[in-house]
């Protein structure tokens, strides 16, 4: 990985390969429990001094924690264990199955191991990213997901915080209690558990923003009076439609007011892909910079997949309302219509279709103008791919990005973290947040395999949040 400089003129890339970080620990919760005689032939007799360490005791939802077992025979069999009870009152587990090193110790951010689904491979929080409920896969997705539970699509993922309906103008969503993550390691007779706490890094609460109210449907969130950072982000997700609301209300967790927008599927929009008008998007960054919280001149938009069109789009025809993008699985060659050959625009400004081309080409021959041109953002931009990417070829299209700032020779700092083994979900990056690993890979977002991206968004997540500093 090479650092970047917002000193230098150039547009500068950094290729942050896939690695496990081993995170320091940090005020554990220690707990030894003695085992009895006898054991299983399949494995070496359990000692009596297992241990399992989980520490921090309490931490925020989107840090890492680190989970070790110590004690074992070299060699040893041991199973380690997460339950957790959302705030729907849904059960939440997982059960991996690891075998102890020489040292007799397990650190799942060194060792894989073995669980209902097959091989798992070294995550430092595979045991809470591989979360599932029993129910998960049972209903079909709902692309405008409410309440506040993971981003727009799954529905089914934990829930962190519960909100009321919908209303104008009214509270939507308050988030600020912990929730309770259990973990038991068991080798034969000899088991040790810890519960440990996760829950925002600030309390965030949310209001409902409505079209009938100010001509678009978002939810706002914002984190307490006189902790916000004063940098306000509109964003938006792809083509799931509905609001996506678990990355605003992290984002505001980390001090930064948020508007999580809707552009289509939600009350009083179409239900279709096709006709967005560019205007719709500068009446909610309007709204935005118009918050009391909210510096006007640091104001940055986010889009992912589909979205990451309209955030970069916006960087270009409203330069001055827009002071920095984050474009995530981004695409910059926009297609014409979600269904060729309707002619149904996608994008627009001010009536008239935006360029686009009719063809799955990063250098489109049908119209070379569909390029997006980023060179003419007044701003950083941050971007994301996943290597793996099954829905479109992200970082091709970020690399000529890239190539385009670098000819620009723009003063502004711009960042592309590349994730080889990485999936179209690592555009939704918030990490730690159980069900959306095992979604995203059964919904086809996934990577090379279910932790692929889970792993990437460990590593990217504090990178992302240090660039909006930009």
């Amino acid at each position: 990985m090479r650092n970047t400089s917002s000193g230098r003129s150039d547009a500068l890339l950094v290729r942050d390969r896939q690695a496990t970080k081993r995170w320091p620990v940090l005020a554990p919760v220690v707990l030894l429990v003695a085992g009895t005689a006898g054991a299983p032939a399949a494995f070496a007799a359990p000692k009596s001094d297992l241990r399992l360490t989980v520490s921090p005791s309490v931490s925020a939802a989107d840090s890492p924690l680190t989970i070790r077992v110590s004690g074992l025979a070299p060699g040893q069999h041991v199973t380690l264990t997460v339950t957790s009870v959302d705030a729907k009152g849904v059960e939440w587990s997982e059960a991996i199955n690891y075998i102890a090193d020489r040292a007799g110790a397990v650190d799942p951010a060194l060792q894989g191991g073995t669980d209902r689904g097959g091989p798992v491979s070294p995550d430092a929080m595979a045991p809470v990213d591989l979360m599932t409920n029993p129910g998960m896969f049972s209903t079909a997705l709902n692309l405008s997901a409410w309440p506040f539970g993971s981003y727009s699509g799954y529905e089914n993922a934990y829930s962190w915080a519960t909100c009321q309906p919908p209303g104008a103008g009214g509270p939507g969503c308050s988030w600020s209690g912990s929730r309770p993550f259990t973990f038991t390691a068991s080798s034969g007779p000899a088991h040790a558990s810890v519960t440990v706490e996760r829950q925002p890094a600030m309390p965030v609460t949310a209001s409902v923003e409505t079209v009938a109210a100010h001509g678009f449907y978002g939810v706002f969130w914002q984190p307490p009076a006189g902790q916000d950072n004063h940098i306000g982000i509109l964003e938006f997700g792809g083509s799931g439609g509905g609001v996506d609301t678990l990355f605003g209300a992290f984002l505001a967790s980390h001090g930064y007011p948020t508007l999580d927008l809707a552009y289509f599927d939600a009350p009083g929009l179409s239900q279709v892909i096709g006709g967005f008008s560019l205007g719709y998007f500068v009446e909610a960054l309007r709204w935005l910079r118009a918050q009391p919280e909210v510096n006007p001149g640091r104001v940055w938009v986010a889009g992912w997949s589909l979205g990451s069109e309209a955030a970069l789009q916006l960087g270009v025809y409203d330069p001055a309302l827009v002071h920095g993008v984050l474009a995530l699985e981004p695409n910059d060659v926009p297609a014409c219509s979600w269904d060729p050959g309707t002619g149904f625009a996608i994008w627009t400004l001010e009536g008239l279709p935006l360029p686009c081309t009719d063809q799955s080409n990063p250098l489109p021959a049908d119209n070379p103008e569909a390029v997006i041109p980023v060179a003419k953002i007044r701003g950083p931009i941050f971007m994301d791919c996943g290597g793996a990417d099954g829905i479109w070829n992200a970082c091709t299209y970020a690399d000529n990005m890239m190539a385009q700032l670098q000819r620009a020779h723009d003063h502004y700092a711009h960042e592309l973290l590349d994730y080889p083994e990485a999936g179209h979900g690592l555009g939704a990056p918030v990490p730690y947040d159980p069900g959306v690993a095992s979604l995203e890979y059964y919904y086809g977002l996934g990577g090379q395999t279910v932790l692929s991206n889970p792993v990437a968004l460990a590593s990217q997540w504090g990178k992302l949040l240090a660039f909006l500093k930009h």
